[in-house]
């Protein structure tokens, strides 16, 4: 019963900390007035002759002109400020206050950076998809999962003088058969919720960096983002109790189905390895073989990459007339109320905004 709260305030932390970030994106940057970065600055090095160099400013991009949204956001505050204030020098102030255009320092260091974010979750990935194997494999029935072995060789509390031993260290933990309706249980309070978080996880987290427009806030991200899917290892290493973490550590390794030729190297003796190492140098590579050398984990990780930016760029981006990816129009919120399904289900659904867009794709003017 315990493990099973604990469980359930990892749920409610890791969805309260994916709900913050969605909030932040999709509520509070609204409010102050930000659009979202999709492409902006990509070709800013090419300008002003190449493809895509209108900004967010409606002002052709220039290297010494790009700036991050907090530094581009002030600057466009002291303008408008000074246009106010000094209404009969606008000629001046926009000769002198130029406040340069919002966009990116990096595109392929933003790729990058999302790559290695989702390198870094792939092994909740697999060790879900591992615990559904571990599902199929075992039998559906009860089964003994602690088993007492008293040493042969020795009177049992000679052993235990001898290797320093407690009661405990003569039981042995390991993984056996489970009745299906347990199974079952499992399934949807562990494997799916923990399946969901991680979707969400990578969605929320490559949104995140996708809107990260300075090269060391990436970098630095793509690594803290991580974190979400470490709470709930936080949680057990400071919050469980030691004698659980204790009977964790003493469960035995459980070896799955069809992995059973492969762990018998380890059984052999030299003369056999190497008897079968000669016996495959005669032999001609076959076909599984050469797709056994392709690095299938390095293939999963740019498949969900590219799938989740795409998903950013589907949800938050429409094609310019140069053919690159600028913001949609942008509304304010009519509230600071964000519900659940809006922050989880963001590529379908919307929180209500006022009619008249605060922003949209200006056309091309002089600074």
């Amino acid at each position: 019963l315990r493990s099973y709260i604990f469980l359930a305030v990892n749920y409610v932390c890791q969805v309260l900390v994916l709900y913050m970030i969605a909030k932040e994106e999709l509520i509070w940057d609204a409010f102050a007035g930000q659009m979202f970065l999709c492409d902006f600055g990509r070709n800013a090095g090419d300008c002003p002759n190449g493809p895509d160099c209108v900004g967010p400013g409606g002002t052709i991009y220039e290297p010494a002109r790009v700036y991050s949204w907090g530094i581009w956001s002030t600057r466009v505050f002291v303008r408008d400020a000074l246009l106010a204030i000094f209404p009969e020098k606008t000629e001046d102030i926009h000769k002198f206050a130029d406040p340069g255009e919002y966009g990116l320092e990096s595109y392929w260091c933003r790729w990058l950076c999302c790559a290695l974010f989702t390198a870094t979750l792939l092994g909740d990935l697999v060790g879900s998809i591992n615990m559904l194997r571990i599902f199929w494999d075992i039998p559906n029935k009860a089964e003994c999962w602690l088993d007492y072995e008293v040493p042969e060789w020795a009177e049992k509390e000679h052993a235990k003088a001898i290797h320093n031993w407690s009661e405990v260290d003569l039981c042995k933990l390991k993984i056996a058969g489970m009745p299906l309706h347990w199974k079952l249980i499992n399934l949807f309070v562990i494997v799916l919720p923990k399946l969901g978080l991680w979707i969400l996880t990578a969605q929320s987290g490559i949104t995140f960096l996708m809107e990260t427009s300075a090269i060391d806030d990436i970098v630095v991200n793509s690594v803290a983002l991580a974190f979400i899917l470490q709470i709930d290892e936080l949680l057990c290493s400071e919050l469980m109790s030691e004698t659980t973490k204790k009977l964790l550590e003493m469960v035995e390794d459980y070896e799955l189905q069809g992995f059973e030729e492969a762990n018998k190297v380890e059984d052999l003796r030299d003369e056999e390895v190497l008897q079968e190492y000669e016996s495959h140098l005669d032999t001609h590579w076959s076909f599984i073989e050469i797709i056994c050398l392709i690095p299938y984990k390095l293939v999963v990780v740019i498949m969900f990459t590219a799938m989740f930016v795409e998903m950013y760029y589907f949800t938050h981006c429409v094609k310019s007339e140069d053919g690159g990816w600028v913001s949609r129009e942008m509304r304010h919120p009519l509230s600071t109320h964000f519900s659940f399904l809006c922050a989880f289900f963001s590529p379908f659904l919307k929180p209500p905004t006022e009619n008249e867009p605060f922003w949209q794709m200006p056309a091309p003017h002089p600074p």
